[in-house]
């Protein structure tokens, strides 16, 4: 039988899946691809990258987020389901956190230098310490996914 838990719940990996795979994408691949690319290519394609994700991307964070907080409410109290959700949305305010106080400053900087027809001095250097904390995005959304996940198939 369909319920509005198992609507928000699906409402919520659909949503939560899109962040988790772009940041699992570049942990994985894009990390090391960029580590061989030039800073030209660097400044270029992230700057680019940057403008069209950090406009798009957070719809689906803020419904991802919305969701589970909802499916949290609405499932029974004190089941593994509720648990499980609360630790997916422990695991999305984590990754949100990382992302707003590391990336988002880096792809600030880099869309404003694409905007301005510029190539930033020291692209490499911005890139390594976004990278720096691309692994603990994934970390984070691969836990809140696979809580997700589970209190669905447990629920």
């Amino acid at each position: 039988m369909w319920s509005l838990a198992n609507g928000l719940l699906v409402l919520a990996i659909l949503n939560v899946g899109v962040v988790y795979g772009v940041d699992v994408f570049f942990a994985v691949i894009g990390r090391s691809a960029l580590a061989q690319s030039s800073e030209e290519a660097i400044a270029d394609v992230m700057g680019h990258l940057h403008k069209v994700a950090d406009a798009r991307i957070p719809i689906f964070g803020g419904a991802g987020i919305l969701a589970t907080l909802a499916f949290a409410i609405v499932a029974p109290f004190g089941t593994t389901a509720s648990w499980l959700a609360l630790v997916a949305l422990v695991g999305l305010l984590i990754q949100l956190t990382l992302y707003l106080t590391v990336a988002k400053p880096i792809n600030s900087k880099m869309t404003q230098a694409i905007q301005q027809g510029k190539t930033l001095i020291g692209i490499r250097n911005l890139q390594s310490r976004w990278d720096s904390v691309i692994v603990g995005r994934a970390l984070a959304m691969t836990l809140a996914i696979t809580c997700l996940v589970v209190a669905g198939v447990l629920k």
